[in-house]
């Protein structure tokens, strides 16, 4: 029993690093066509350098702190991955970075402008970039293989995206603090959750 056990884990881990490899590739490779051809005006565009208030960072540490400790609160089997010191736990530092980078950049930045200058309201703009992220997290369904997990993924995401628009009104619209609360959020929950998708898709 025990044997087939550590298989199983074993097997999970694998399927969990082959997929953090593949994002982490499409992530990079995203960062160099957007941030290559114009690495000081991404950099202007993502707000370093730049007068931010401070509001944004403190509601960005709040973000932070109140999703992840929510996350690890609600899926316990988690929280050893989130201490853990392995190969496995070094495939958060990249797969954070580039999805913090990446989706924040998109959804918040580039999205809530877009929103803001058809005309739609700032309530509409925080709904349906929130809707949107949380609907291309779904790709996890398929990799948990789960119909059940759709709802609980939408709910989460969808409250993420909510509080990251929040992060990014109280910084004056500077995206930065949203990513650095991004990251931090990834760096501790995100293997953990993919790891625990991977094991429910192993064991059916």
């Amino acid at each position: 029993m025990a044997t087939t056990s550590t298989t199983a884990e074993t097997a999970a881990r694998r399927r969990t690093a082959r997929l953090a490899a593949g994002v982490i590739v499409v992530f990079a490779l995203g960062l160099l066509l957007w941030a290559g051809p114009d690495a000081a005006a991404f950099a202007a565009e993502l707000g370093l350098g730049t007068d931010i208030p401070a509001s944004g960072w403190i509601v960005a540490a709040l973000a932070a702190a109140c999703y992840a400790g929510y996350t690890l609160w609600a899926v316990p089997e988690i929280r050893p991955v989130a201490l853990e010191v392995s190969w496995f736990r070094a495939l958060a530092v990249p797969l954070a970075l580039g999805s913090g980078l990446i989706e924040e950049m998109f959804f918040r930045h580039l999205l809530m402008s877009w929103f803001a200058a058809a005309g739609l309201g700032t309530v509409l703009q925080i709904i349906v970039s929130a809707l949107l992220f949380a609907a291309t997290h779904t790709i996890w369904v398929v990799f948990g293989r789960s119909w059940k997990a759709v709802l609980p993924i939408l709910l989460s995401t969808f409250g993420l995206g909510v509080l990251m628009a929040l992060v990014y009104l109280a910084s004056g619209r500077i995206v930065l603090p949203a990513v650095a609360a991004h990251i931090a959020i990834n760096l501790l929950i995100e293997p953990g959750l993919l790891l625990s998708s991977a094991r429910h898709a192993v064991r059916r």
